[in-house]
């Protein structure tokens, strides 16, 4: 099966590798993303670090890239911390893969702004094959009637859901 829905975005992959639960919520329009001090704290620091970038490139109304630079064909994605890199890199690898289908061949990079680190990202063509796997299966937990179990991790108190996750009985 080919994934059907365009409106899949770089977060929802994001998630798809953080929490199961944490990506129905968001898919479904239960987003915490605005009560969160960690994603207020990303926001300031891409604004701080890369003044002047041009950023928050959306297209066809589904990504969101943080900046491209067009001179070298590199797609950035800033993040806080380097906690959950799997995801990270995972969505980079899905912007490179939304360009693929689009025939635009780039390259993809994750900037730590507080680390002082990047981190190079590309997708390899086993890589292409395993993202529509990925996209097919994000398909099938968003569209369950009700969200993945809780799972006991120590980095939930961090998550925007945290409240709404633990306070159920």
């Amino acid at each position: 099966m080919i994934y059907e829905n365009p409106r899949i975005t770089g977060v929802m992959v994001n998630y798809y590798f953080h929490c199961k639960r944490q990506l129905w919520f968001f898919a479904n329009h239960i987003e915490m993303e605005h009560n969160s001090d960690f994603v207020e704290i990303g926001k300031v620091l891409s604004e701080f670090f890369y003044r002047g970038k041009d950023k928050d490139l959306k297209i066809d109304d589904t990504i969101a890239i943080d900046w491209f630079d067009f001179r070298d064909g590199v797609l950035h994605e800033v993040k806080k911390s380097d906690s959950f890199e799997e995801g990270h890199i995972w969505q980079v690898k899905y912007y490179l893969f939304y360009f693929m289908k689009k025939g635009i061949k780039a390259r993809g990079k994750i900037n730590y702004p507080k680390l002082k680190k990047t981190v190079d990202v590309e997708l390899s063509a086993e890589e292409f094959k395993v993202m529509s796997e990925i996209l097919n299966d994000i398909l099938l937990i968003v569209r369950q009637d009700k969200p993945p179990a809780k799972i006991e991790k120590n980095k939930c108190r961090g998550c925007s859901y945290f409240q709404l996750c633990w306070s159920e009985n």
